[in-house]
């Protein structure tokens, strides 16, 4: 079995602030990002015993969200900037795994919740529906024919992903407070449950239904910045929509997802 894991840092346990924490700049940053890696390297140890034969492993986070010397031995990981959608994940491989997720933007309680750009995104929309990088990356998947098996991040974000997947395997890493706060289980005990959720994942591959959205496709982006929505416009096959929103068409998930 061959598995894709998609992480992202703003889901690992205590991480719960932008400006201290998930930033390039932030003063925990490096920290945020080992305490991620060792989830992950953790939830990969629970796919091999599952029966994975291999285990792929693309970092999401813009600026970067592992410590690569930190990571798992036989993870195979894509690397380095910029990586284009799909990043290789293609009909090969058996399940997608997300890690470390967040709700989308303006999401009640969603700690660190946004939709790709926390400083320049307000909302997204997919074919008239709100969407954020869960639902868009498990349909992006199913447009390849992989299901979505696994998610781990706040409740807000497991929640989000039981909307497309409900019997998805997952692992609540923290309860949110709000935004920037959260109850969070201990780094500890959040790896024990990403190893137990892994090996469950895998051995249920089989029960979890496709989400897929058919096309053809129609992606609205509402900016926080009047003048970036001026220069995205100016791009080929970009509409501006209205003051704050553009949109892009297309045929297939991945022409949306390398022109959004």
């Amino acid at each position: 079995m061959k598995v894709f894991i998609l992480g992202d840092l703003e889901g690992t346990a205590g991480v719960v602030d932008f400006q201290r924490q998930t930033y390039s700049d932030a003063k925990y940053y490096e920290q945020s990002k080992r305490l991620a890696t060792l989830e992950i390297s953790a939830l990969i140890d629970g796919i091999l015993e599952g029966g994975a034969s291999e285990v792929w492993f693309l970092d999401g986070h813009g600026p970067g969200g592992v410590d690569y010397e930190l990571m798992h031995s036989e993870a195979k990981m894509v690397i380095g900037r910029p990586l284009v959608a799909p990043w290789g994940l293609d009909e090969s491989f058996d399940a997608l795994f997300l890690y470390g997720h967040h709700s989308m933007a303006n999401t009640e309680r969603g700690v660190l919740c946004h939709s790709w750009n926390s400083r320049a995104i307000a909302n997204c929309w997919l074919n008239g529906d709100l969407i954020g990088e869960i639902g868009f990356n498990a349909a992006l998947a199913g447009s390849f024919g992989v299901p979505t098996v696994f998610i781990s991040g706040d409740d807000t974000a497991v929640t989000e992903m039981r909307g497309y997947v409900p019997n998805v395997t997952t692992v609540e890493t923290k309860i949110g407070l709000s935004q920037t706060s959260a109850v969070s289980l201990s780094p500890l005990k959040s790896r024990q449950l990403h190893q137990e959720a892994g090996r469950e994942a895998v051995e249920k591959v089989s029960e979890i239904q496709l989400f897929s959205i058919a096309p053809p496709y129609e992606f609205v982006t509402e900016l926080l910045d009047v003048d970036s929505v001026s220069l995205k416009a100016k791009q080929a096959d970009v509409e501006r929509v209205d003051t704050h929103k553009f949109k892009i068409c297309s045929d297939t998930l991945v022409g949306i997802a390398q022109r959004r």
